[in-house]
C-alpha cells in the first residue's frame, strides 16, 4: 500500500521539475536585459517596443533548444500575415546561450510598412525546424511619421 501512495508523490515532486531541459530565450537591447523566458504551450510571447529615436543599436537573441549542441540557427521576421520579411542565418555549432544572434535595430525599424508596425519573430535550426515565435517586436512610430 505504500508504494501506491510513494508513486503519485513521487510523480508530483517529478513533474515540479518540468522546465528542466526545456527551451528558454533571453532578449536584449543593446545591453539591457528585456526578456528571459521559458517556451511552453500556454506561452504568452512577450511584446517588444522599438523607439526609433532612441538610437539602439541591437537586439541580441540567445536560445536554448534543452541546452543541445545545434547548427543552422535562424532568426525569421514575419508581417501579421505570416508573409517572410527577412531572415537572420547564423552559421556554425552552438550549445545553448554561447553565441548570441545579433539582429541590427535599424533592420528591424526598416521592416516596418505602412501602418503594420508589428513584426514577429521566430528562432529556428537545424534541429528544430518548425521553429518557435519568441517576440512581437513593436516600431513605435517616428516623429517624422506621426507628423504626416
Amino acid at each position: 500500500m505504500k508504494t501506491l501512495i510513494a508513486v503519485p508523490g513521487l510523480f508530483i515532486v517529478l513533474s515540479s521539475f518540468a522546465l528542466m531541459g526545456a527551451h528558454s530565450f533571453s532578449i536584449q537591447l543593446d545591453d539591457k536585459q528585456i526578456v528571459e523566458q521559458y517556451v511552453s504551450r500556454d506561452m504568452k510571447v512577450p511584446r517588444i517596443t522599438i523607439e526609433p529615436a532612441e538610437n539602439r543599436q541591437q537586439l541580441v537573441v540567445k536560445y536554448s533548444e534543452c541546452g543541445r549542441t545545434v547548427s543552422g540557427r535562424k532568426i525569421t521576421a514575419k508581417d501579421n500575415n505570416d508573409k517572410v520579411l527577412k531572415e537572420w542565418k547564423f552559421e556554425g555549432t552552438t550549445s545553448g546561450f554561447n553565441d548570441p544572434m545579433k539582429v541590427s535595430v535599424k533592420d528591424l525599424v526598416a521592416l516596418k510598412s505602412g501602418s503594420n508596425n508589428v513584426i514577429k519573430l521566430y528562432y529556428s535550426s537545424n534541429d528544430f525546424a518548425q521553429g518557435q515565435q519568441f517576440a512581437n517586436v513593436i516600431v513605435s512610430p517616428s516623429v517624422a511619421d506621426a507628423a504626416r
